[in-house]
């Protein structure tokens, strides 16, 4: 039995991926009735890429690189092209992510 919160439920989320620093949009798509966003983020233990659909966390993948994560996101942007997902024009910039 846990005696206190699991710290992965939502509303808690594990430190391990937990944002420590810069998100930088990569690029965004339009869906059918969400924007769905590929997203490039430090995290404490390098960097990850994620999925953010309509400002929901979706997909958290960590890489061993930046040229990696860049080549993974490109697959996957071209992958949503090919099933009908549409380009939005780009908007990368660097925020800081709120916890």
């Amino acid at each position: 039995m846990l005696e206190q919160p699991f710290p992965s439920l939502p509303g808690h989320p594990h430190p391990a991926i937990i944002p420590s620093g810069n998100v930088r949009e990569l690029w965004r798509m339009r869906g059918a009735t969400d924007d769905l966003c590929g997203l490039a983020i430090e995290t404490s233990f390098g960097h990850a890429f994620a999925l953010e659909l309509d400002h929901e966390l979706v997909l958290l993948h960590l890489q061993p690189s930046i040229d990696v994560l860049i080549a993974y996101a490109e697959r996957i942007q071209s992958a949503l092209l090919a099933q009908g997902w549409q380009g939005v024009s780009p908007q990368s910039f660097i925020r800081k992510d709120h916890a």
